[in-house]
């Protein structure tokens, strides 16, 4: 039964006039004592975590943010060793993701053989969750942000995975964590622009540093231009799912991905949303970012200037133009 379900359930045994905490254990094997629970006679949506007091006293503060908090309280059952951890839905707007937040809390504490272990794991999902809830919307990705992330997704999976396989390729993803470009190796850099314009189509900069190659080795720009049909063609979570299963066979690899893409903002529980918008391939453009390519980079700004959003026409970088065994072979160059 999913967390949802069990939520569900408990919720039809609430009393008007109860003031208690209805609960149901969730993953026994773990560590720690772990339940889903409501309370009486709010319906308040929680996960308990019960642990020894003197593990949860080095801690002062646990991460919060709008959508949840942490709380400490003592059960009847607790007695004098033990407090419960009461990880908690603070506003109904983000029930939806606070199922999923509860699902990757239990999945990592879940994972641990030690109490203090699973602790760190808890305020580790915890933190990764609390900066999800200031960087996204709990309604899911824009449309401009999905046709990004399935643009990053497909150079992944059709370029990068095939040469160097899954855990090294992965680690080159780094978009998400707020890099300059959207994939860094050792020797290039590599930046994935996606449109869904027919004619005269144009690639958005969000910087002046972004086409900027001081540092990065040899810059390529991708241009993946996409034909979008409602119900047609692969979706965002079809392309999910496929990264998926080219990493499934490598844990650490697998990990990364889960979260990568959740820093992104993509959460599976929006599933239903992203589906109905098909892409297909049109056309895949390899650029060489060098000399008099069409860019605004930091050293042509005055003093004081910065913060530059600009975009460049397709047609412009045709002359800079890159076979993709050439992009591969740059990629790949001098890794084991």
């Amino acid at each position: 039964m999913s967390i949802r379900e069990l939520w569900t359930e408990l919720e039809k045994s609430i009393k008007l006039g109860g003031s208690e905490y209805l609960v149901r254990r969730v993953r026994p094997d773990c560590a720690c004592d772990l339940r889903i629970g409501v309370q009486e006679p709010t319906g308040n949506r929680m996960l308990l975590l019960k642990i020894r007091r003197s593990s949860a006293s080095s801690i002062v503060d646990f991460p919060s943010s709008e959508g949840f908090e942490v709380r400490r309280i003592l059960l009847p059952s607790d007695g004098e060793n033990y407090v419960t951890l009461q990880l908690v839905l603070t506003q109904n707007r983000y029930a939806d993701i606070f199922t999923s937040l509860v699902d990757d809390v239990i999945e990592g504490v879940a994972g641990k053989q030690k109490e203090k272990a699973a602790l760190e794991e808890f305020i580790i999902r915890l933190r990764r969750w609390q900066s999800f809830f200031k960087q996204h919307s709990p309604d899911g990705l824009s449309k401009t942000q999905q046709q990004g992330l399935y643009g990053e997704l497909w150079f992944l999976r059709q370029v990068i995975i095939p040469q160097l396989g899954s855990r090294q390729s992965i680690q080159y993803w780094t978009g998400p964590r707020g890099t300059q470009q959207d994939f860094q190796f050792p020797n290039c850099a590599v930046e994935v622009k996606t449109t869904v314009e027919k004619q005269h189509q144009k690639l958005s900069i969000s910087s002046e540093r972004q086409l900027d190659g001081t540092g990065t080795g040899t810059l390529i720009l991708v241009h993946l231009s996409l034909d979008v049909r409602q119900g047609r063609g692969e979706s965002l979570p079809d392309i999910v799912n496929s990264v998926r299963i080219l990493v499934q066979n490598d844990p650490i690899a697998k990990e990364e991905l889960e979260t990568l893409l959740l820093e992104v903002g993509y959460l599976d529980i929006h599933t239903p949303r992203y589906e109905e918008i098909g892409y297909t391939q049109r056309e895949v453009n390899y650029f060489k970012v060098e000399g008099d390519f069409p860019r605004i980079v930091e050293a042509d700004l005055p003093n004081g200037v910065g913060d530059v959003r600009y975009s460049i026409s397709v047609a412009e970088c045709k002359r800079f133009s890159l076979p993709e065994l050439d992009v591969i072979s740059l990629i790949g160059c001098n890794y084991e």
